[in-house]
């Protein structure tokens, strides 16, 4: 049995307030893998498996240091407790990966700007994601 839809809205509102609480655009602390990590830990509380404990300048830095700690953005998602989503057809509470994390929200694809505007709506959520390199579904239990 996955998350229910009050879950996930729950889960995605608490990991916006707490990233929009900062007052500036931040690598780690208020952009868009943190919002993920923020995510993550307010959907499975205890049992998150989400922090990243390195820091980076720039997205392609992010996924050398990712790789580094042994993971590609995929492997990483299923370590956390994600299932990847092979037919790119997201659902609210699904994570992607495009260049930078995403979170499908009941209003569209939701991250951060580097403009200091918070957490925004930067996409809209369509039937199929074709340009997404990852999409992943949370699992109830994370193993």
């Amino acid at each position: 049995m996955g998350y229910t839809l009050e879950e996930l809205t729950a889960a995605i509102e608490t990991a916006k307030n707490k990233v929009n609480a900062h007052n500036s655009y931040q690598r780690g602390i208020s952009d868009c893998a943190a919002l993920l990590v923020e995510y993550d830990q307010a959907l499975r509380g205890p049992q998150s498996k989400a922090e990243l404990g390195f820091t980076w300048k720039n997205t392609k830095e992010f996924l050398v240091k990712l790789r580094r700690h042994g993971f590609t953005v995929s492997e990483y998602l299923e370590h956390c407790g994600y299932e990847i989503i092979k037919n790119k057809r997201p659902l609210v509470g699904d994570v992607a990966f495009m260049g930078g994390a995403f979170i499908a929200s009941p209003s569209g694809w939701i991250s951060t700007t580097e403009t200091n505007e918070g957490v925004v709506v930067v996409k809209q959520l369509m039937h199929l994601e074709l340009k997404m390199s990852v999409i992943a579904r949370p699992k109830r239990n994370n193993t």
